[in-house]
């Protein structure tokens, strides 16, 4: 499966989750098998909080195509002529192209808006020292500088197509990273170009930020718009690693909130895996029992969650 969960098994199994995690899947599991069925874990979990949230929460590159203005989700500023896209996802981290063919056109006749003529309304919350952003922030609405969607087509007269990164960057090392170290491979760098986040690596844990991010093949964006960084690649970082870190190292821009999230999610996802003498077996008894826990994770990812 491409890129990387939310959370790892090493991040599961570190948290305070009141666990003895060595009887999942089984009383008699050995560590190989234990490692695959966790794994399984952190992968539900990743998708029970996209679900949940009507979106991916990691770095998205994202192409969309809607009708306007006029319509829901394309429209023209009254006051400003200033044109106005709401995109399916969010928050909007960076706008990367918006492109324009009249309605009645077949086969489309795609313009290019000029790179500098659009933006996000909101832009994500970055702070000004290197520490994680860890509080939800940004928004879903792209302004497009006037003269580009007008109204001399009519209502709906234009076809537009923007292609936009939604989310937090999210990733982990494809190799070995040592301390003083200041490129890492990864497999994803979506997002990361002067990203800060966190490298979560138990107590060796540490705060990196990004200074540029390098696809090893950049995507290309539709009707020769450009290319993105996106996919596996390489990060520079702004200053060394303090400490070595093996491959599979989750590097996350992502809201500790959401980790957590994923982390009860995660948990509720082992219990209700585990079978019966197994979890007559377990050292400590959580509270509430799972369905507490399921509620304590919605209740997290509301603030992420996209309204429909």
């Amino acid at each position: 499966m491409p890129g990387t969960p939310y959370i790892t098994p090493g991040m599961l199994t570190s948290a305070p989750a009141g666990i003895a995690w060595q009887v999942i899947p089984t009383l008699t599991a050995d560590t190989a098998a234990q490692l695959a069925q966790l794994d399984q874990v952190c992968w539900r979990a990743t998708s029970l909080v996209d679900t949940y949230c009507h979106q991916p929460l990691r770095a998205t590159v994202t192409t969309e195509t809607d009708t306007g203005p006029g319509l829901s989700r394309i429209a023209i500023d009254r006051h400003t002529d200033t044109g106005t896209i709401i995109t399916r996802y969010s928050p909007v981290a960076e706008v990367l192209a918006v492109q324009l063919s009249p309605t009645r056109a077949f086969p489309p006749q795609w313009t290019i808006v000029p790179a500098g003529q659009f933006r996000p309304r909101h832009p994500v919350v970055t702070s000004a020292s290197p520490t994680p952003v860890t509080t939800p922030s940004g928004g879903n609405v792209i302004d497009v500088a006037p003269g580009h969607i007008t109204g001399r087509h009519g209502r709906g007269g234009w076809n537009v197509q923007y292609t936009y990164i939604s989310g937090w960057a999210h990733t982990s090392l494809t190799a070995p990273a040592t301390a003083g170290a200041v490129q890492v491979s990864v497999d994803d760098v979506t997002g990361w170009a002067a990203a800060t986040g966190f490298c979560y690596d138990g107590p060796d844990t540490e705060v990196i930020t990004a200074t540029t991010a390098t696809a090893t093949q950049p995507a290309v964006l539709p009707n020769g718009a450009g290319t993105v960084q996106a996919g596996p690649g390489t990060l520079t970082l702004a200053s060394p690693l303090t400490h070595d870190h093996p491959g599979g190292t989750v590097f996350s821009a992502m809201p500790t909130a959401v980790i957590q999230a994923a982390i009860l999610l995660a948990t509720v996802q082992a219990l209700e895996g585990i079978d019966a003498i197994a979890t007559q077996s377990m050292t400590g008894q959580l509270a509430g029992g799972t369905g507490a826990l399921a509620t304590e994770a919605e209740m997290i990812l509301d603030y992420y969650r996209r309204v429909m």
